[in-house]
């Protein structure tokens, strides 16, 4: 199977750099390695990015310099994950698709980090996903799935176990997005998830180590967001 996933920058740098994240992020890409999946791997910037943003904002930096700042930073955290999964992947940290689908054909995991001002790295790992023809795309953070608005600020949002990419849409159209808000795929990211047809998958750092039997149909706690045409067709099948 073919995989795109994004390790948000909450995953491994919240607040500080969390080794033991790390190692087993690196553990569980090993193990899915070991089974003969194409792996690809987008990282965030985290607390890296948002604390050279937030300096450069009080300094007065143009946003088109902030932006190029904020991709460094997620570049920093690819290299880091890069080096931590050593002969699994290359020296290079890919700054474009085609790099990375070059680097997963030559069996090696590519670890990339944002491409372009104003392209969050939720919206690349959809863009990589749908450049690469995965058979799933996963999207991990510090918060545990999709929910009716931002658990963080709301203690009474619920979560969405299972809804379509239309459905995904709609409720991001209710609400106001803002950044550094974890709580849902961003905006962009759900423009381009809408016109795909890949099983998505958002799930919480607490499963990391859980991956490689969720990829293959254990269950998990995160929301699954599927294309609607399969959804219709799996509602068929049950009938």
């Amino acid at each position: 199977m073919r995989i795109t996933i994004c390790f948000g920058g909450s995953t491994f740098n919240p607040e500080e750099l969390e080794v033991e994240t790390l190692k087993e992020i690196a553990e569980a890409l090993k193990e899915l390695k070991k089974e003969n999946h194409e792996i690809l791997v987008v990282t965030g910037g985290g607390y890296t990015s948002r604390y050279y943003i937030e300096a450069g904002e009080e300094l007065g930096i143009p946003h088109k310099d902030l932006d190029q700042i904020g991709i460094a930073a997620t570049r920093l955290n690819a290299r880091l994950l890069n080096s931590v999964l050593g002969d699994l992947a290359t020296e290079d940290v890919p700054r474009n698709f085609e790099k990375a689908i070059r680097t997963m054909l030559r069996n090696k995991i590519p670890v990339m980090g944002g491409t372009q001002p104003g392209h969050t790295t939720d919206a690349v790992a959809a863009e990589l996903a749908e450049t690469s023809n995965s058979d799933l795309l996963i999207f991990i953070s510090d918060v545990d799935g999709i929910y009716t608005s931002d658990p963080k600020k709301n203690e009474g949002a619920e979560k969405i176990y299972q809804m379509t990419t239309s459905e995904l849409s709609d409720l991001m159209s209710k609400m106001k997005f803002e950044p550094g808000m974890n709580a849902i795929i961003d905006p962009l990211a759900t423009e381009i998830l809408q016109g795909m047809k890949i099983k998505t998958l958002v799930i919480g750092k607490n499963e990391i180590n859980r991956l490689p039997q969720i990829v293959k149909g254990s269950t998990h706690s995160g929301t699954v967001v599927e294309p609607p045409e399969k959804t219709e067709t799996d509602k068929e099948n049950q009938n």
